[in-house]
């Protein structure tokens, strides 16, 4: 309905249709807070996979999912009479049984130990690679027979989540930086070394040339104090001749 209020038209809308706009944009603020939500929570992490045995249920999983190469997790296992979650806890459930983590063809024992949680057991590991694992189940619980593989969520690279990247230019430019240090330090060195060997060189001629001075004045003495001897003896002979000379005149 419009009506014509001082001078200005104005839109009156039934009492019907002001509720239904309203109801209608109330659906539409829930429908965007819902979808952005969905949009921008994380993703939880992938539930446990279970499996039955007869009365028994077993169920294996990561301990921190998603799990990534290289960073430490633990596997759980938790086992229950009936169903996993309100199933009697059983005390001692993996003392018969033999559980392994499979990575393509290689298989690691792996030993678990009881958790605060009941019925849950855990077994520390650091998977190293990429890929597909499992565990490998064989043994009994309370006489019932279990022998199965259970796969695990794949294992993702750690890359997504480092910071920063372990190829990054910003480690490159610092491992340069790290390499050019080491390498000016080994030529500050090797040059004192060579310094230190000219001296130590230098000093070996110094004193082969004061031994050899040494020598020639040795020498130069010795030809001296020798030729003073002649001297002597020569003037003793002189002497002894003129003496005797004298005394045959007489």
């Amino acid at each position: 309905m419009i009506i014509k209020l001082d001078n200005k038209y104005h839109v009156i809308l039934p009492e019907t249709m002001k509720t239904r706009i309203i109801t209608f944009s109330l659906v539409f603020i829930m429908l965007l807070l819902v979808m952005s939500s969905i949009s921008f929570t994380p993703k939880s992490a992938s539930a446990h996979i279970s499996k039955v045995f007869g009365n028994y249920s077993v169920e294996v999983g990561w301990g921190n999912e998603p799990a990534y190469a290289g960073l430490m997790n633990n596997i759980q296992v938790i086992v229950k009479k009936g169903n996993v979650d309100n199933g009697t806890t059983i005390t001692g459930a993996l003392a018969n049984m033999q559980i392994s983590v499979k990575y393509g063809t290689v298989l690691k024992q792996l030993d678990f130990v009881p958790s605060d949680v009941a019925g849950l057991y855990f077994s520390p590991l650091i998977p190293a690679k990429v890929g597909s694992y499992s565990v490998v189940m064989k043994g009994t619980i309370e006489g019932q027979n279990i022998d199965t593989e259970i796969p695990l969520d794949d294992v993702g690279s750690s890359n997504t989540i480092n910071f920063p990247q372990t190829g990054s230019s910003v480690d490159t430019s610092s491992n340069m930086g790290q390499i050019g240090t080491i390498i000016t330090q080994l030529t500050s060195d090797i040059e004192e070394a060579k310094s230190s060997a000219n001296s130590a060189a230098q000093s070996v001629a110094n004193v082969g040339k004061s031994f050899q001075e040494v020598k020639d004045t040795t020498d130069r003495l010795y030809m001296i104090s020798m030729a003073g001897i002649g001297i002597g003896v020569a003037g003793i002979v002189i002497a002894v001749f003129a003496i005797s000379r004298k005394g045959e005149k007489i």
